[in-house]
């Protein structure tokens, strides 16, 4: 590309009926001159696009990180979703270990109160069968007893007249000894 220099110092040949020298410098000072802003205007120009360019390959690079940084926020954000996922079965898990446990427990709990209470029973059973028991066999000696004592009077009515001395608790006349 020619420069303005080259157009300044650029010397044509005189010829043979050639061209004007002054129209031919007049023009080549215009042309100089123009060419020279349209020069200086090209610099600036891919000035311009340098200094956009650059920015741009920033703005590029901005956009990667930021892509770069949105993937691996959503990985990130997935693995924590399944983190969280793993971390909740394993507490529902362990919740129903535990309700489980508690479960058995309160089971053997109810088992072990039921065999008491069971236990608990018979012997009410028993100690009233031995109750029972007892009681008849009061009411049977109470029985006899009064049927020893009327056996008694009725023995003294027919024998001697007398009137029958008084039978303590054990059956014994009052006044007599008891033998055994």
């Amino acid at each position: 590309m020619l420069t303005p220099v080259d157009l300044e110092t650029t010397v044509f040949r005189r010829g043979f009926r050639g061209y004007r020298v002054h129209e031919v410098q007049e023009f080549m000072a215009r042309l100089t001159k123009d060419y020279e802003r349209l020069y200086r205007e090209n610099i600036e120009l891919k000035e311009k696009i340098e200094a956009y360019e650059a920015k741009l390959a920033n703005y590029r690079e901005a956009e990667q990180t930021l892509q770069n940084a949105l993937l691996l926020a959503e990985k990130t954000a997935e693995e924590i979703k399944q983190t969280s996922q793993k971390q909740a079965e394993l507490l529902l898990q362990e919740a129903e270990h535990r309700a489980e446990q508690i479960r058995t427990r309160v089971k053997e709990e109810v088992r072990a109160e039921l065999e008491y209470l069971a236990h608990l029973k018979r012997q009410a059973d028993f100690f009233r069968l031995q109750l029972k028991n007892f009681l008849l066999g009061l009411a049977e000696l109470t029985e006899r007893h009064f049927d020893l004592q009327a056996a008694w009077e009725e023995i003294f009515k027919r024998g001697a007249g007398d009137s029958p001395s008084p039978i303590d608790e054990g059956g014994t006349p009052v006044g007599q000894e008891r033998m055994e």
